[in-house]
């Protein structure tokens, strides 16, 4: 089974002994003022672990060394408090505000300015813009001035590219034993330059440590200061270095010359294979076809393969980017039966990667240091070439600012989306976020500029058109999002959050009610003949349920748009990305869990291929100001139609700073609005059915429950969802419904008489609205943004300004249908509330079951 960990394969370290460079943020420790400073932040480092135990950090967007440290023995260079680091080992462990830090004693720090200038007077003084409040994340240098090229890995070296100035800069880093002493070096090749370089060689942090050159050519200190170093102008290429003594007997050690520049080995850093099981036809319904595809977790390397995303390179080979940083190469995809995936390691130390396509074939990884390509130079199988493609795209320092979603334009470019929960949402993760937190930006074809398209997302996927160009993003519940959504993409669009009072608000393509997807991941246009009836349609990915769902966009309207038709169809994976294979007969999944999903797998791939009996759910709809139209694969049976096969009920939502929305009738009262079916007519060709709903206002959610039969005798049942941004006109004939009268009037069905409530109502309640997602009902709190179920009925509740409550009915009530009114922990974003969303037997019921689950009467232990 894949994505077991606590009792499956052993794993080795997060941070692998063996590999030459890890991206990572990190906050260097002041040891002179006892405390974190803020005043050394990296947002885009890179750890250079060196043989003896000391590590170097590069910063890669000021080009500079920000500090080197003694590693203690056998840990990891960096405190692991990055999503991906502490998760690694505790699966449901999640960051918070803290960042990496050195794990030893900083020996030598530099300034936060510049790391390399050709201008003498500009290296001590920061070109780029200042970022919000508190935030470190102001993107790379000027690419006139300055710009970071790639790593180059050559054996166990890292080889670090660069530019100033037009002047191309390697360097790359060695620890010497002298003695009983260590002195660490660092090596420069740079070409021939006309003007004087001036470099950051940074301060001894401890008396012992000296810093010498051994080369006339490069003077530090002088007018470069203390903490410089000037290289003189050549007409050849030059090869200097600085060397870092920790002792007396380093220091007095006579320097070497700087050895030639380290050259790629041609040898494998992971030499062989992995396979793991496949489960075809794991799940079959509604003609389609999941077939499971297990991760290697036991391998060689005892790595864990928590896959992020895929994307296919060839018709029988895909690359596979996994959470922790590494990249996979899976062959065997051209059988049809997948009897044989063959995976092997092709790159890793990457920054928590989430997102990766591949252009002509090209491994393209979002990264938090940014999008880097990858490739094999030598032919031996593994990344020896690292490229910065792009660093045009700010990284925020807040822990939650994932790159999360990538997609291609049919024009070259990149759209890339990055998460923006920061701290102006309560999550205290050091800063306010850049202009790109919580946007959509798109990067031009050759990688060098960077435009936010849209802003405003709480956490936004991406995806493009391949044909038409046209941009759809996805996200989820929060401030003025009052449910999860899919929007059409326009420069200029903003979606709310974390506004305190947005100017202009975009509406959405389509709102998602949230007991079909309480956390949207990433959508797919299944473009190719060989899925069937699916080809064309834009697939939607449920994160939270699992489910999978179709968007149905109508952009002829006077404002776009569309439908949501849920597929019937429960993946148990948890869904972030999705991506055609190159025939254009299947899409394969890819994805992990850290937060809440309903996936009872941590991780997980998957195929999707035609088949599995009949299409029996609609494949399109629209809406109109006379009613909606319902489309299907197949022909209906006509005696199968009638107004008492359809119910239709439509609310809408409140966009406020609050987070989320309960649902409010037509008339502003908390609930839903019932609405009148006055016919249904079968189109010509019988795949169609115009179900007729007079006077159709805008609304936010139109929900419309069909129980159709197919022409073959099989059901068609389902419920289609709309968002009416503004009833539009249709022409019934030409759309195949000829001599429709009008006139006719709704028959609005009667409620049914609800049972009395019960614990088991609400169990089953709980269980359609995912409540399971942030609330366990057997104690374990591991994953969980909500307090444990178990024994919570009749348990002390503390509040942030101090006060108390017991959990009984009044108090259980009150949090499901106002959860933002009295906060348990500062800053933390409660649920979203209930109301209108459950009727009041619902909510009874489930009060009665969370009663239940409370092992004795009485009040339980404080909780918070």
């Amino acid at each position: 089974m894949t994505g077991v960990c606590a009792a499956g394969p052993e794993i080795g370290p997060f941070f692998e002994s063996n590999h030459p460079f890890f991206q990572s943020q990190v906050e260097v420790f002041a040891p002179e003022k006892g405390k974190l400073t803020g005043e050394n932040f990296v947002v885009r480092g890179i750890l250079l672990p060196l043989p003896s135990g000391h590590c170097v950090l590069f910063d890669q967007e000021l080009l500079r060394v920000a500090a080197i440290w003694r590693v203690p023995p056998g840990g990891p260079p960096v405190t692991p408090t990055t999503m991906a680091q502490i998760s690694y080992a505790s699966l449901r462990r999640k960051a918070g505000a803290e960042h990496p830090r050195p794990t030893g004693p900083v020996l030598v720090s530099s300034d936060v300015h510049p790391g390399v200038a050709s201008e003498p007077t500009a290296w001590r003084h920061d070109p780029r813009p200042p970022a919000g409040a508190g935030e470190a994340g102001r993107g790379a240098l000027p690419a006139a001035q300055a710009r970071f090229e790639g790593i180059e890995l050559a054996g166990t070296t890292a080889v670090l590219c660069y530019e100033v100035g037009g002047t191309k800069v390697r360097e790359w880093h060695e620890a010497q034993a002298v003695g009983p002493g260590i002195r660490v070096w660092r090596h420069f090749e740079v070409a021939a330059h006309a003007a004087p370089l001036v470099f950051a060689v940074g301060r001894g942090r401890e008396p012992a440590v000296s810093l010498a050159s051994n080369s006339g050519a490069l003077v530090i200190g002088g007018p470069a200061g203390d903490d410089g170093a000037t290289l003189a102008p050549s007409a050849d290429l030059q090869r200097v270095s600085v060397a870092y003594a920790f002792d007396a007997h380093a220091a007095a050690a006579v320097l070497a010359a700087t050895p030639p520049r380290p050259k790629p080995t041609g040898g494998l850093r992971w030499p062989g294979t992995a396979t793991a099981g496949v489960q075809l036809a794991a799940l079959a319904r509604n003609g389609l076809v999941l077939d499971r595809i297990a991760t290697p977790d036991e391998n060689p390397w005892h790595r864990l393969v928590r896959a992020a995303d895929l994307a296919f390179l060839s018709d029988d080979r895909a690359a596979v980017v996994t959470y922790d940083g590494d990249v996979w190469v899976v062959d065997g995809w051209a059988d049809p039966q997948l009897a044989r995936l063959t995976w092997r390691r092709f790159a890793s130390g990457l920054h928590e990667p989430l997102a990766l396509v591949a252009p002509q074939g090209v491994i393209q990884v979002a990264t938090k240091n940014g999008v880097v390509r990858l490739y094999d130079r030598d032919g031996d199988g593994e990344a020896d070439w690292v490229e910065n493609f792009s660093d045009q795209m700010l990284q925020s320092q807040t822990t939650r600012s994932f790159p999360l979603d990538m997609a291609l334009g049919p024009d070259g470019s990149t759209y890339v989306t990055q998460g923006g929960i920061v701290t102006r949402s309560g999550m205290p993760a050091g800063g306010e976020g850049t202009a790109h937190a919580g946007a959509v930006v798109k990067i031009s074809p050759d990688g060098r500029t960077a435009q936010a398209v849209a802003t405003g997302a709480r956490e936004p996927f991406v995806t493009v058109h391949p044909r038409t160009g046209l941009v759809t993003a996805t996200d989820q519940q929060g401030h003025f999002i009052p449910s999860s959504a899919c929007y059409v993409v326009r420069p200029g669009d903003d979606f709310g959050y974390p506004r305190a009072q947005p100017e202009k608000l975009t509406p959405p393509l389509v709102w998602i009610p949230h007991e079909q997807d309480t956390s949207s991941a990433s959508e797919l246009w299944m473009v190719g003949e060989g899925m069937g009836a699916w080809n064309g349609r834009l697939l939607h990915l449920s994160y939270g349920t699992s489910r999978l769902l179709l968007i149905s966009p109508d952009l002829g309207a006077p404002v776009a748009q569309g439908a949501v038709i849920p597929l019937d169809f429960q993946t148990d994976l948890p869904l972030l990305h999705a991506r055609m294979n190159l025939r254009g007969d299947a899409v394969a999944f890819a994805g992990l869990q850290i937060y809440g999903t309903r996936a009872t797998v941590n991780w997980s791939l998957g195929r999707l291929r035609p088949g599995g009996g009949e299409i029996t759910t609609a494949l399109a709809a629209r809406s109109c100001a006379d009613g909606v139209v319902l489309e299907f694969a197949a022909p209906l049976d006509p005696a199968s139609l009638g107004p008492e096969k359809v119910t239709a009920r439509a609310w809408n939502y409140r966009r406020s700073a609050a987070y989320g929305s309960g649902r409010y009738a037509l008339d502003g009262e908390a609930g839903l609005t019932p609405w009148g079916v006055a016919q249904t007519v079968l189109s010509a060709d019988r795949k169609a059915v115009f179900v007729h709903l007079p006077k159709l206002p805008s609304v936010a959610q139109l929900e419309v429950r069909h129980d159709f039969r197919l022409a073959s005798g099989t059901a068609a049942q389902g419920v289609v969802y709309f968002t009416v941004n503004r009833p539009r006109p249709l022409d019934l004939g030409a759309a195949g419904f000829g001599g429709v009268d009008l006139t006719k009037q709704p028959v609005v069905a009667v409620p049914a008489q609800e049972a009395p409530a019960s614990a088991a109502i609400g169990q089953a309640v709980a269980e359609r609205l995912g409540c399971a997602a942030c609330h366990s009902v057997d104690g374990t709190t591991e994953g969980k943004v909500g307090p444990t179920w178990k024994n919570l009925f009749g348990a002390k509740r503390v509040f942030v300004d101090g006060t108390s409550e017991v959990a009984d009915a009044i108090y259980l009530r009150a949090k499901i249908l106002d959860p933002q009114e009295k906060k348990m922990k500062p800053g933390l974003v409660e649920m979203p509330s209930y109301r209108g969303v459950v009727s009041e037997q619902q909510l009874e019921s489930v009060v009665l079951y969370i009663q239940s689950l409370a092992s004795e009467p009485g009040t339980k232990k404080a909780g918070r």
